[in-house]
């Protein structure tokens, strides 16, 4: 179903759904909502999108992301290596994309490794307790304060980790069954 309203009103919905959803995951650290809630709002995004323009187009446009390298040089250290990678694939991208040197590489990212990833966060969230010989999802808080999230704790990891969790499982049922 590809009308030209309705993948306009997509594009501009997307962004609104995905700060909205980011906001939701970190009001629930203090007040109702989180991980679970935002992640159904941010995952919301995605099915329209697959609804309007197919389950490939969705992959390719949030998906698949490029890194580009440089190839080792024997004589180069690892750490200055990393930074040189680091420093093309982050700051300084599209100008030095051009380069003749520079190889590129797409990576898809599955949503089984965005759901793995989720369940990682949120798993391990409980260790800290673990290791202070407390019971297993014993808060921790820092005590520093940053101003949209408040003070960071062990229920922000596991908010996060619901809320990937939430999205790589509402990404992997709409794939399957927009092939089918």
């Amino acid at each position: 179903m590809k009308t030209v309203i309705l993948a306009t009103a997509i594009r501009i919905l997307i962004p609104i759904f995905l700060l909205f959803s980011v906001y939701t995951l970190f009001r629930g650290h203090n007040h109702p909502g989180g991980g679970f809630i935002g992640g159904l709002i941010g995952s919301i995004a995605f099915v329209f999108h697959t609804m309007t323009h197919g389950p490939h187009h969705t992959v390719d446009t949030f998906l698949k992301v490029n890194l580009y390298g440089y190839p080792r040089q024997p004589n180069q250290s690892r750490s200055l290596y990393l930074m040189r990678m680091m420093r093309v694939n982050v700051w300084r991208r599209r100008r030095q994309a051009l380069h003749q040197d520079i190889r590129t590489h797409m990576v898809r990212i599955e949503p089984i490794s965005i759901i793995a990833t989720g369940l990682l966060l949120a798993a391990s969230s409980g260790l800290p307790a673990l290791l202070t010989q407390q019971p297993f999802m014993t808060a921790f808080w820092t005590d520093f304060y940053l101003p949209i999230i408040g003070r960071p704790g062990t229920p922000i990891l596991f908010d996060i980790g619901v809320y990937l969790l939430v999205i790589g499982i509402v990404l992997k049922i709409t794939f399957v069954m927009s092939e089918e």
